[in-house]
């Protein structure tokens, strides 16, 4: 995987090893389209433990169905941050630090690898991340019954070489090591619409689209390319779960219109179905109209704006470092 001038990584063959077998293109989930059709089901969910609840983005969703999946003996695969802050993909029986959204491409890295050794072994997996990830997962282990997917509603991914360099933005603003981020937060009880990050000793607060890094997130600035022609723009996918934020939930139950977080879950299968009703004791499950849906990355693809190839052209340009000026970008693009 090589990075190119914008900061995303794309695989890249050998040409000194390929044997053109042509298994890595019958695989890439890009060239199939048999990922949709699926006959979905809407549901409203909020888990009922407050902690998991202050814990994660939205209702507490993707908590309540790894735990099943734990309690059977299983594993889960997400997205965490490691050590020097870069979102990866991880296979664990621990999911408290793949809770949270981390709206960065993630690296797959090897897990694919063991996510093999634990379906060999009669185990079951719950894969979770983008559609197109879930959709590469759904390929490599077709006809696995044991691998449960779900998918985020994804709006699309930054580059995660452009998040790096916005962390060292941060540490050197404030003269310290980041040790903590995210860029949704409860702490004010607004639906996790509050960015909160650690340097050194101090900790800082600021609302999501008042920070400029998250306002060019928001203003689709900074995405993959691919992400303004994503073809997963539909519910109809067959995926087990489609997971995320239930937007304009205080017109549909404004009893949960607190600023808590209320999840959309949408259930692809009839296993997942059951799954999901199995779970009443654990969390607060209602019925949801599709026709309401309020997820626009349920309906199109990001807007590609005008203003997204001068932000890449001034993230190119780098100095003797190889660093871009991230600071000058920030205050170009993010008010």
């Amino acid at each position: 995987m090589t990075a190119d001038a914008e900061g995303f990584f794309y695989p890249v063959i050998d040409q000194a090893v390929c044997i053109d077998c042509e298994e890595c293109r019958k695989i890439c989930p890009a060239a199939h389209a048999d990922i949709f059709d699926a006959e979905v089901s809407y549901y409203a969910l909020r888990v009922r433990d407050q902690e998991v609840l202050r814990q994660s983005t939205s209702g507490g969703a993707f908590s309540v169905i790894a735990d099943v999946i734990l309690n059977e003996g299983g594993l889960v695969c997400g997205a965490a941050y490691d050590e020097e802050h870069n979102v990866k993909h991880v296979v664990s029986g621990d999911i408290s630090a793949m809770r949270k959204a981390k709206y960065v491409q993630s690296s797959l890295g090897e897990v694919f690898g063991k996510i093999k050794e634990a379906l060999d072994s009669g185990r079951k997996v719950l894969f979770t991340g983008t559609p197109c990830q879930c959709h590469a997962a759904k390929k490599v282990f077709e006809g696995a019954d044991n691998l449960w997917t779900a998918s985020l509603i994804c709006r699309g991914v930054q580059s995660p070489l452009f998040w790096k360099e916005y962390c060292r933005y941060l540490e050197t603003q404030h003269n310290g090591n980041l040790s903590f981020y995210c860029s949704r937060e409860k702490v004010k009880m607004d639906d996790a619409h509050t960015v909160v990050y650690t340097v050194g000793q101090d900790t800082f607060q600021t609302d999501y689209m008042k920070d400029p890094f998250s306002r060019i997130y928001a203003k689709e600035l900074s995405l993959r390319p691919s992400c303004y022609a994503c073809p997963y723009t539909t519910p109809g996918k067959a995926f087990d779960f489609t997971i995320g934020d239930y937007w304009g939930v205080e017109k549909d139950y404004p009893d949960l219109a607190d600023g808590k977080g209320t999840s959309l879950v949408i259930c692809g299968s009839q296993r997942a179905r059951n799954l999901l009703e199995g779970c009443s004791d654990k969390a607060d499950i209602r019925p949801a109209d599709p026709e309401k849906s309020r997820q626009p990355a349920l309906a199109s693809s990001a807007k590609q704006g005008f203003l997204r190839k001068f932000l890449m052209k001034d993230f190119a340009c780098k100095d003797s470092t190889g660093v871009s000026d991230i600071g000058m970008i920030l205050k170009k693009y993010g008010n």
